[in-house]
This record gives structure tokens, sequence and C-alpha cells, in this order.
């Protein structure tokens, strides 16, 4: 009698998709591999001759090329303040160092700028995202934490907009109440002012003139 076989349908092998290396957790070995690699001692000086000599800062225009949550930042921006867009400073991958991460600025007219800071172990976690103005107190600036990002489940690195829903309205309010206001600007009360009328909220003050 021929031999009785049981037919199975064998399960498709689903091949896994590359690691994209901009979401791998570098360990310090693989980061100081990675920076002795790229920074040789010559390249480090040069780095930092430039900065003492104010040389041209090198920017980009094309969204193609920027980090995904910057690119995403730089447009909205774009299209919030038309004719303001200046280009963007990609923070160079590998750092000099990986302690201090990488920094990506946003550059618009009325000389403000929007950074955002990304960790120099894992390229696509988002550190911070702030935004100033030249001449404006650090304390006046628009400072966002998005270190526990990642913990709450949010994915910047996917997300439509690198924002949270409720950082996104905090910083587009932000920026839109400030950007075309070159007389005065409105900035948020710190909560340890005891003599701010909190009940208020935010509060209209004067640009500093210079003496």
């Amino acid at each position: 009698m021929p031999s009785k076989k049981t037919s199975r349908t064998k399960k498709p092998v689903v091949s896994k998709a590359p690691e994209d290396p901009a979401r791998h957790r570098y360990t310090e070995d693989e980061m100081d591999a990675l920076i002795d690699k790229a920074w040789p001692e010559e390249k480090v000086e040069a780095y930092f001759r430039a900065e003492r000599e104010d040389a041209p800062i090198p920017v980009v225009h094309d969204f193609a090329v920027m980090r995904p949550q910057t690119a995403r930042l730089a447009k909205a921006l774009a299209d919030m303040f038309p004719g303001q867009f200046k280009g963007v400073e990609i923070g160079a991958w590998p750092p000099i160092n990986a302690e201090d991460g990488m920094i990506d600025v946003i550059y618009l007219g009325e000389s403000w700028i929007v950074q955002l800071g990304y960790d120099g172990y894992e390229p696509s976690r988002l550190g911070f995202v702030n935004a100033t103005c030249d001449g404006l107190d650090y304390l006046e600036a628009l400072e966002i934490d998005c270190g526990s990002y990642q913990k709450d489940g949010f994915d910047s690195y996917e997300a439509a907009f690198p924002l949270t829903d409720e950082d996104r309205e905090e910083f587009i309010d932000y920026m839109q109440r400030n950007f075309n206001r070159p007389a005065e600007k409105v900035i948020l009360v710190r909560e340890d002012d005891r003599e701010a009328n909190q009940a208020n909220g935010d509060k209209v003050v004067p640009f500093r003139k210079p003496s």
C-alpha cells in the first residue's frame, strides 16, 4: 500500500526588513569606533577653527536630506511663515562627542531659530525642541522636553508631526504670537515668579533695547 502522506502548507518565509541605521541604538564602543573614523584630529581642529572664525554656516533647503523630524517641523514653519524659511544646519553624524548629541538648527527670518536636539547614541530619538530669536533672554524662549516621548509611546520619527498634540499646540501658539511682533513679545509666565499674576496666563513685555 502506498504510504499516506499528510500535505502541509509551508508558511511563507517573511524576510526581516533591514534595520534603519538611524533607528539603531549604538553602544559606547560602537560610537567610539564611528567617531574615531569620522573625526580625525585635523578635522576636529578645522571644525573648531571655523567656529572661532565665524565661518559661514552651511545650510540645506531640501527637506529630503534632513532628519525626518527636522524636515517635518521645517516644512510646517515654512508653510506657517511664507518666505521666512532660510534653511537648516544639519548636526553632524556621527557627532564629535556622543554625549552632546546632534542639534539641527532651522533658520527663519526676523533672527528666529528653532533647534532640535537628538540623542548621540540613538539618532532617531528627539530630545528637545526650542525656539528663540536674537537678543531674547533664555527664560523667555520656548523649550519643549521630548525626552519621555518614546517611553510614553509617542514615536517622533514616524509621526506626521514630530511633537505630541499638546506640545505641538504650545509650539505653534508660541511661534504665531511672537514671530511677527518685533516691538513686543508675549512670553510664558514663569511658575516660580511669585510676583507674576498667574491668573492672567501670559504677559506682554517690550523688547529690551540695546544700551
